[in-house]
């Protein structure tokens, strides 16, 4: 099977889409002789945040001398991105490989002796053991599935797996044993599929944890935690959770950790809270929060005995990697793309303009009809000095004309009460026109001198970053 040809079987060949249920990929799984067997699990679900909490796990662990296999969604420019390995995405050569074996898998063949070599790849043993699949798996889960095979052909130490959606019913929930899971931040998102509280989301995304395990927890308020503590107290696990008050100390002793925990005692490891805070290498106030519970995270893998010290703390922080989390894509005209998706995020990225001093923008947005919108709409607008409205590549996009409408009345509504001006609203449906059509504004209205801003949806950050780098 060929990149392209690779390509062509999953994006036409399987469901797209969320299809709730274990047993398909429990099928694929066991057809691939269970892959993630053997591998340190580290599980990850939450509303926001998952990626660059396990992204900056992942550079710690990788510092230290761990190879880490990690698994984000959705990816940004190309699906080998699904399968990462030490932070380097898989070639076209090992992408086409992982999604022949994964298709032979589902189509009742298997391959004998799991390695990862040009043999492999010209002359793959393939021998028949099962019937194919009744039902096919979806495009996610085969992509998880790849993702655990690559690992296992890696030879990783870890693999770092992030929920698709939710937890509970999610598809990469399959775990029996793990070294730890985390709940990042817990917001209202995907309210009709997973509960329309903090409370009820919460409970689906707790489904991922596991009897006995160590479980690190963002303190996303009292209502998410209080729910986070009575499943772990059911399932018997150690709940960890960082005390943020602790940034401003010179040295700060374990987060989120009892004193008397004996093996980081006995270690003596003192944390340097304001050096490590400043040297993370991504960009934005909220990054600081997520970088405690992957503090916290990395420190409970040390009282299990993983080798960590701080100057691979200190390192794995100055050289994590996510692009689209309020990256700068260009400094002259500041470019700033930030793929947050919901009222969460919104907040979060006004904070983050708020810190870089940031009062006006231009702000280009393409966004999804099933997210909060207006809600979005109104905490950015006050920071707005023009909008470009276009659409992310995704059937759940929000129209530019509903943008721009929704956008006018909330100017309509709100400009009077918060002593703010008129703004211009533009329409562009291509998300590189948008970029385009905001540099052209730039240039002619404000020479260069307003920054860009592109936010609302991961799914236009490929065509967003292709236009930024033809300028």
């Amino acid at each position: 099977m060929t990149y392209k040809e690779s390509l062509d079987y999953i994006n036409n060949s399987l469901t797209s889409g969320s299809v709730y249920g274990l047993s398909r990929i429990k099928e694929l799984l066991k057809r691939l002789s269970n892959p993630e067997t053997g591998m340190k699990i580290i599980h990850i679900a939450g509303t926001n945040g998952k990626g660059s909490i396990s992204r900056m796990i992942m550079s710690i662990l990788k510092e230290a001398g761990y190879t880490v296999g990690i698994f984000n969604s959705p990816y940004l420019e190309k699906k080998n991105e699904y399968l990462c390995c030490n932070g380097v995405d898989a070639t076209d050569e090992e992408y086409a490989l992982i999604a022949g074996i994964v298709k032979n898998a589902v189509e009742g063949l298997e391959v004998i002796n799991r390695r990862f070599d040009k043999a492999d790849i010209e002359t793959p043993v393939l021998e028949c053991v099962f019937q194919p699949m009744r039902e096919k798996p979806t495009e996610f889960e085969y992509s998880f599935a790849m993702a655990m095979e690559y690992f296992a052909r890696k030879n990783c130490d870890f693999a770092i797996v992030e929920c698709g959606l939710g937890g509970l019913t999610d598809a990469t929930n399959i775990f029996e044993e793990k070294e730890l899971s985390i709940i990042a931040n817990i917001g209202l998102d995907h309210t009709k599929l997973l509960g329309d509280t903090i409370k009820e989301i919460t409970k689906q995304k707790c489904g991922i944890i596991i009897k006995k395990e160590t479980v690190v927890a963002y303190p996303s308020g009292d209502e998410a935690i209080k729910v986070i503590t009575r499943v772990c107290k059911a399932k018997e696990a150690k709940l960890i959770t960082p005390n943020y008050s602790e940034w401003g100390k010179m040295v700060f002793y374990n987060p989120g950790f009892p004193d008397n925990d004996p093996i980081l005692k006995d270690e003596k490891v003192w944390l340097n809270m304001p050096e490590l805070m400043n040297s993370i290498a991504l960009s934005g106030t909220f990054q600081k929060r997520n970088a405690m519970v992957a503090l916290s995270a990395v420190m409970a893998l040390k009282s299990k005995g993983y080798k960590i010290s701080y100057r691979h703390i200190l390192n794995g922080l100055r050289n994590v990697k996510w692009p689209g989390r309020f990256e700068t894509l260009n400094e002259n005209p500041l470019i700033i793309a930030d793929g947050g998706h919901n009222v969460q995020c919104a907040k979060a990225l006004c904070e983050s303009l708020d810190a870089a001093g940031i009062k006006k923008a231009i702000f280009v947005i393409g966004i999804m009809a099933d997210k909060d919108y207006k809600e979005v709409f109104k905490l950015l607008y006050p920071y707005a000095a023009k909008l470009v409205a276009t659409e992310p590549d995704n059937a759940r996009k929000l129209s530019t004309e509903d943008i721009c409408k929704s956008f006018a009345q909330i100017i309509s509504d709100t400009k009077n009460k918060h002593n703010l001006l008129d703004i211009d609203i533009y329409s562009e449906k291509k998300p590189a026109d948008a970029v385009k059509k905001s540099l052209r504004l730039d240039a002619e209205c404000y020479g260069n001198k307003m920054p860009i801003v592109i936010t609302g949806s991961l799914y236009m950050m490929a065509d967003i970053r292709n236009a930024v780098r033809e300028i």
